[in-house]
């Protein structure tokens, strides 16, 4: 990037006012150091690494993508957004970016505009080897995800993690994490490409939120990952929280989706970064199945479920579930009994806290756990039985039956 803040500081210090160099999209790419003459427009787009989207809006409506030569942007008070000259920057007769120049107090002269036009010229060549050399990084940072996330046969993924950080993708810090982004229909329906696209624009949009190297994304079939660079927990949560969000927002008006993120748990050193990213795959699964985390799913937060997950990776989890509970669910009485079993073990085998969420009097739930052990042929006292049986619940669970 430094010849092309070397074009912008040598036509700013000829011209005598402040000189910018925008991409395709708005994003400031450079910008000389003059302060006299920055207004809140292009302050808030260095600050923020792009213009607001109001302001974006109004200068395509302008026009100014298709102009040949510069355009002259009126000011905007809506904005608080002074007069500026706009030159397009191309490269082959491809639109790569924008110059903006400061066009006030007083307007820019004929020979400044010359000499402006001249430099998009060495721009336009700067901003093409950039694309080029952006093309290449990015094909080289999505093959060390893809090696990271276990998609790619024959590497590394604890490797691929480290490569990211020694070669510059990803920002040294003193925590890594992972979140994948994932929607969910209603109906079970897997996602069209619409809906993939929402939750990678989501992503996107998060991923220029926050500082350069500090996020990277990964768009792998139904699901979006993000590789953070992070200070710690409360960054991670914040961020996983403002991922789900965004896309959640970008689905709210497409019928039956919601958005959902799942997050391993921190890591203190890139090579470890496969695991957080298991972690993750294997909480998204969870909440698929048996539901009631979301939308934002914590592997940490999951207790027995992280045990039974990692165990029933590539089994059949329905055939787990032991005789005794099988029993119960074939009675007649299973659509009440097998809910006050649940409900039972999960109050730790409290009969009063049970009665109390089930709304039935204790003596009510001492029939129904009668009827529970002589279904089942098990010992509510027994530890080992109780354990069989709730572990038989989670397994139905994560089986997807309800």
């Amino acid at each position: 990037m430094n010849e092309l803040q070397g074009v912008v500081d040598a036509l700013a210090a000829s011209l005598g006012r402040p000189v910018g160099v925008d991409d395709r999209r708005f994003r400031a790419l450079a910008y000389s150091s003059h302060v006299d003459g920055v207004d809140p427009v292009r302050l808030a787009s260095i600050l923020q690494r792009e213009a607001p989207r109001e302001v974006t809006g109004w200068l395509e409506s302008l026009g100014i993508g298709g102009a040949e030569g510069y355009v002259r942007v009126p000011a905007n008070p809506d904005f608080g957004m002074a007069a500026r000259v706009c030159v397009p920057i191309r490269f082959d007769g491809a639109l790569l970016g924008y110059l903006w120049l400061i066009d006030e107090p007083e307007p820019l002269s004929e020979a400044d505009l010359e000499e402006s036009l001249r430099s998009t010229e060495e721009l336009g060549v700067e901003l093409f080897r950039l694309r080029r050399l952006e093309h290449d990084d990015r094909e080289r940072e999505r093959e060390l995800l893809l090696a990271l996330a276990g998609r790619r046969d024959g590497a590394d993924p604890a490797v691929a993690a480290t490569a990211l950080v020694r070669d510059g993708f990803l920002a040294t810090a003193p925590a890594y994490g992972v979140v994948v982004l994932a929607a969910l229909h209603e109906a079970g329906q897997q996602a069209p490409d619409a809906v993939r696209v929402r939750l990678a624009a989501a992503a996107e949009h998060a991923r220029r939120a926050v500082a350069p190297r500090h996020l990277l994304v990964l768009v792998a079939g139904e699901r979006v990952a993000g590789v953070l660079a992070c200070s710690g927990e409360a960054e991670l949560e914040r961020r996983a929280q403002a991922l789900v969000t965004e896309a959640a927002e970008n689905l709210h008006d497409y019928g039956g989706w919601s958005a959902i993120a799942a997050v391993g748990d921190l890591r203190a050193a890139p090579a470890a970064l496969p695991a957080a990213y298991a972690e993750a795959e294997l909480a998204l699964g969870v909440e698929r199945a048996a539901g009631g985390f979301g939308p934002l799913v914590r592997w940490s937060a999951l207790g027995a479920y992280r045990m039974l997950a990692r165990l029933g990776v590539g089994r059949d989890l329905a055939a787990l579930v032991p005789p005794s509970l099988r029993r119960l669910l074939a009675s007649p009485e299973a659509d009440v009994l097998v809910p006050t079993l649940a409900c039972y073990l999960d109050h730790g085998g409290d009969a009063r806290a049970a009665a109390a969420a089930l709304f039935v009097h204790r003596s009510s739930l001492y029939g129904r756990l009668h009827r529970i052990e002589e279904i089942a042929g098990v010992d509510l006292h027994d530890g080992e039985d109780r354990l069989e049986l709730h572990l038989g619940l989670r397994l139905r669970r994560l089986a997807g039956e309800r």
